[in-house]
């Protein structure tokens, strides 16, 4: 069921059903990290030519001249048709369910970003900088794989290592696994429900 949704998501944003798509879901704004990550991915490009990157968000709450900046990058680069800015969305479970790979490029504070928590839930392999402020969740989930902040020469190399197909399923199962154990709705109910029981 999820591979049909993600090949219909494909569709919609006239990505092929093979190609290796690259992921990151935040608000766009220049402490998320989204101008390194294109960065790297235009270096990876050059060796990887059936590779997409799919950024998910809009600049909310911000002005938009960082938005409009990553669009010009994307332009003088000639890569209109394979990064992929989609803006704002809700249906994020069919988002993720497009995509092979989840890159987290934070490069500031960035405390338990739900799209992060999702993405490990929806069972994706993931990357993430090496901020403060995610080695909680990195701790957690032992098959996330972590890169020095505003490192795009690391950003490329994960491109390149989860070009494995087996290698992604592994880790993104890994990763589902986590995510049940630690940020499950259902767990943590049932460890309150304990606590209020013994009360």
């Amino acid at each position: 069921k999820e591979y049909k949704v993600g090949l219909k998501i494909r569709r919609e944003l006239k990505i092929p059903q093979k190609a290796y798509v690259i992921g990151n879901v935040s608000r766009i704004c220049p402490w998320k990290g989204q101008e390194i990550l294109l960065r790297a991915f235009i270096e990876y490009i050059k060796e990887e030519s059936n590779s997409y990157l799919l950024l998910v968000g809009s600049p909310l709450f911000s002005k938009k001249n960082y938005f409009k900046k990553l669009q010009k990058i994307i332009a003088e680069n000639h890569l209109q048709n394979r990064v992929i800015m989609p803006g704002y969305r809700t249906d994020l479970k069919a988002i993720f369910s497009a995509m092979d790979l989840f890159l987290y490029p934070s490069v500031e504070k960035d405390t338990s970003p739900l799209s992060l928590l999702s993405a490990i839930s929806a069972g994706l392999p993931v990357a993430i900088s090496n901020i403060g402020s995610l080695e909680e969740i990195s701790n957690l989930c032992p098959a996330l794989d972590v890169f020095p902040v505003k490192s795009t020469s690391a950003i490329t190399q994960t491109m390149k290592k989860y070009e494995d197909v087996v290698l992604r399923t592994k880790n993104g199962r890994k990763n589902r696994e986590s995510a049940k154990i630690f940020f499950d709705i259902s767990v943590h109910s049932e460890k309150m429900l304990s606590i209020f029981k013994k009360l």
